[in-house]
């Protein structure tokens, strides 16, 4: 049960503070293979799950409104608009390329909305609480 107990607040900290995440997968992949760039581009990749699901947790905490549907509408809207800009300007669709600019955009969005959950989280607890 230890163990159990150790993952679940280990996930638990990587969903709390998902700028956590992001540094530490970016540390270990600069480590890796010693190029900047790439592991900037893996970290965003690999810690835009932890955005989503944090802003899902902030949302519910602050408004007690659970919007799981509405990432995933957001997700698909994002991603039908991301083809039909990728065929009219290439004509010719790019899977892979399409869902990793939907994802990073994801990462964007996300990125901004949980800096400003944070923010008005903590202003409202100090000051209107």
């Amino acid at each position: 049960m230890r163990m159990l107990e150790f993952a679940a607040m280990f996930v638990a900290t990587f969903v709390t503070v998902p700028l956590l995440g992001l540094y530490l997968v970016y540390i270990v992949t600069v480590k890796i293979t010693k190029k900047k760039q790439y592991s900037l581009k893996k970290a965003v990749d690999s810690s835009a799950i932890l955005f989503i699901i944090s802003v899902y947790f902030l949302v519910l905490e602050i408004w007690n409104f659970e919007m799981g549907w509405y990432i995933a509408l957001f997700f698909l809207m994002s991603a039908v608009i991301f083809t039909i800009y990728h065929w009219k300007r290439y004509e010719d669709i790019q899977m892979k390329r399409v869902l990793k600019g939907v994802w990073r955009f994801q990462f964007v969005i996300f990125f901004f909305s949980y800096g400003l959950l944070v923010v008005y989280g903590l202003v409202f607890r100090i000051f209107l609480s």
